[in-house]
C-alpha cells in the first residue's frame, strides 16, 4: 500500500510548473529540496496512519492528495474560477471561498469512492489517471515561459522623428470624480504643470467611449469612436495563447509607420502586425530583459500561480497577505518594476530604430500599490477591492501622481538626451478609474499631445472623445 500511496503523492505535487519556467539552478535545487523534503514528510505520515491502524484518516489524507494533483495538472484557478469571476464574486464576495468549496466536493467525491470501492484498484486507476496528467503537462508547452511574446528583429533604421504612444491603464482625467477631492485638485495642478512644462496640448474634458480597454484601445489604433458601432471580430479576437487574453487583428495605427516598438501586458497583443520590429510582454520569467530583480521565494510562488492552481493561487495570496513575499506577476508585477520598463522605452525612444513607439502599462490600474514616496509596498495591494469609495479615490490620486512623477523624469532624460522637438508624444488613458459605474469615474480620461517642434503649451476645455481626438491628432 505505501508503494501506491507514495507514487500518488509523487505524480501529485510534482511540480510541473518548475520545468516550464527558466528559474536558475539555485532556484531549482531549492525547488527539488522541499519536493524532496516533503516526499519524507508523507512517508512518516503514511508511516504513522498506517501502524496506529488510522485507516479512516489515511483515506481522508490520500483523498486531499489526490485533490491537490488534479488541481495542480488542471490548474482550476485558471480553469473554472477565472473564467467565471463575475458570477463567483457576485454570489460569494471573496472568490476564494468558491475556490475553497471546489477543492472540497473534489475531496469529499474522492473519498466516498475510496471508502465504497476496493482500495487497491481505485488508487491503480488513480496512478494511472496522475500519470497521465502528469506527461501530458510535461509535453505540453502551453504555459511554457517562451510563450510570452518577445522579440526584437535586426534593423538598421535611423529615424529622426519619432512618435511616443504611452497608454496608462484605469487613469482618470482632469474632470473627473477622483479629481473632485482635495487631492485631487493637487493632481490636477501638478499634471498641468508637467504638460506645461513640457509644451503638451491637453484636454482637461476628454471621456473615453467605452470603460473597456479592449473597446477603447482599439477604438482609438483604428481610429474609430466606438468598436461597438463595428463588427467586433474584425478586430480583436479571444487569444489561444495562455499569457494573453485578446489578440488584436486590426490596427491601422501601426500600419502608418515603418518599425515598431511594442510594450504590452498579457490583456491585448498588439504584436501580430508586420510593422512591429521589437515586441515586449512583461515577463515575471525573465526580469533581466528590463533589468529587474525579485527575491528568490516570490519568483517562486508567483510562478508557481500562475500555473493556475487554487492551491497555488491561495499559498500565493497568503504569503502576499502576510507580507512575506512580493508578487512580480501582472497587475502588480508592472507597478513593482513600472520604472525599469519605463528605463527601457526611453532607451527604445532614443535608439533611433522605431518611428512609433507603443506602450500600454498596467499602471494605476487596480490593486493599487504605490506609497506616498511612489515605491511599490505589497502590503497597498492586498485588499484593494474591499477599499471603501472614497479610500479608493484617495489612493488612485496617489497612483495618479506616481505617473506624473514616473513621465516627468522620462521626458527630462529624453530632453537632455534628445531633441524633444522631433518626438510626437502622446500621454494618455484607455479610460477612467471605474470606481464607480458613472460617466466621471469610468469614462474620465487623461489626453494630451506633444507635437513635433510645439512651442507652447495649450488647453482644451471643451468637453471631447477620446478615441475622436486620437484621430485628429494622428492626422487621420
Amino acid at each position: 500500500m505505501n508503494i501506491k500511496d507514495n507514487s500518488i503523492f509523487f505524480l501529485s505535487l510534482f511540480p510541473i510548473f518548475a520545468i516550464k519556467s527558466n528559474f536558475e539552478f539555485f532556484e531549482i535545487n531549492l525547488i527539488i529540496f522541499i519536493f524532496f523534503f516533503l516526499i519524507l514528510i508523507n512517508y512518516l505520515f503514511l508511516i504513522f496512519f498506517l501502524k496506529n491502524n488510522l485507516l479512516f484518516i489515511h483515506k481522508i489524507y490520500i483523498s486531499f492528495i489526490i485533490t491537490i494533483g488534479i488541481d495542480n495538472h488542471l490548474g482550476l484557478f485558471n480553469g473554472l474560477i477565472t473564467p467565471n469571476l463575475d458570477f463567483f464574486l457576485k454570489t460569494f464576495k471573496i472568490v476564494y471561498f468558491p475556490s475553497i468549496l471546489i477543492l472540497f466536493v473534489i475531496c469529499i467525491s474522492i473519498f466516498f469512492i475510496l471508502k465504497k470501492l476496493d482500495y487497491n484498484k481505485i488508487t491503480t486507476i488513480f496512478i494511472v489517471s496522475l500519470g497521465s496528467m502528469l506527461l501530458f503537462n510535461i509535453l505540453d508547452n502551453t504555459k511554457h515561459y517562451s510563450e510570452i511574446p518577445y522579440f526584437s528583429k535586426e534593423v538598421q533604421n535611423n529615424y529622426k522623428d519619432r512618435t511616443v504612444v504611452i497608454i496608462w491603464d484605469e487613469m482618470s482625467g482632469l474632470n473627473s470624480l477622483s479629481s473632485s477631492t482635495n487631492n485631487g485638485q493637487n493632481f490636477n495642478n501638478e499634471i498641468i504643470n508637467f504638460f506645461e512644462k513640457y509644451n503638451f496640448k491637453y484636454f482637461t474634458n476628454s471621456f473615453s467611449s467605452s470603460p473597456n480597454s479592449v473597446n477603447s484601445i482599439l477604438s482609438m489604433v483604428n481610429f474609430i469612436e466606438n468598436l461597438k458601432n463595428h463588427n467586433k471580430n474584425e478586430f480583436v479576437k479571444e487569444s489561444n495563447n495562455y499569457f494573453i487574453e485578446y489578440d488584436a487583428k486590426k490596427n491601422r495605427l501601426f500600419k502608418t509607420y515603418n518599425s515598431v516598438s511594442v510594450f504590452q501586458n498579457l490583456h491585448i497583443n498588439f504584436c501580430n502586425s508586420v510593422k512591429v520590429t521589437k515586441c515586449y510582454q512583461f515577463n515575471p520569467f525573465d526580469l533581466d530583459i528590463i533589468n529587474a530583480k525579485s527575491n528568490t521565494i516570490s519568483k517562486i510562488i508567483s510562478l508557481w500561480n500562475l500555473n493556475g492552481s487554487i492551491i497555488s493561487r491561495l499559498i500565493w495570496r497568503t504569503l502576499k497577505q502576510l507580507e512575506i513575499i512580493n508578487n512580480i506577476a501582472e497587475p502588480d508585477g508592472e507597478k513593482n518594476f513600472i520604472n525599469e520598463i519605463v528605463e527601457v522605452v526611453k532607451k527604445d525612444v532614443l535608439s533611433k530604430k522605431y518611428d512609433l513607439i507603443f506602450a500600454h502599462l498596467l499602471v494605476p490600474h487596480k490593486p493599487y500599490g504605490f506609497n506616498k514616496n511612489c515605491k511599490y509596498d505589497v502590503k497597498l495591494s492586498n485588499l484593494n477591492l474591499y477599499y471603501s469609495k472614497d479610500k479608493q479615490i484617495s489612493q488612485h490620486n496617489i497612483e495618479r501622481r506616481c505617473v506624473v512623477k514616473i513621465m516627468d523624469k522620462f521626458l527630462k532624460d529624453l530632453s537632455q538626451l534628445d531633441n524633444l522637438d522631433n518626438l510626437k508624444i502622446f500621454f494618455l488613458s484607455d479610460h477612467g478609474s471605474r470606481i464607480t459605474s458613472e460617466k466621471q469615474s469610468s469614462l474620465s480620461t487623461i489626453f494630451a499631445v506633444k507635437h513635433f517642434k510645439s512651442s507652447k503649451p495649450t488647453q482644451i476645455k471643451t468637453e471631447t472623445n477620446s478615441q475622436i481626438l486620437f484621430r485628429i491628432e494622428n492626422n487621420e
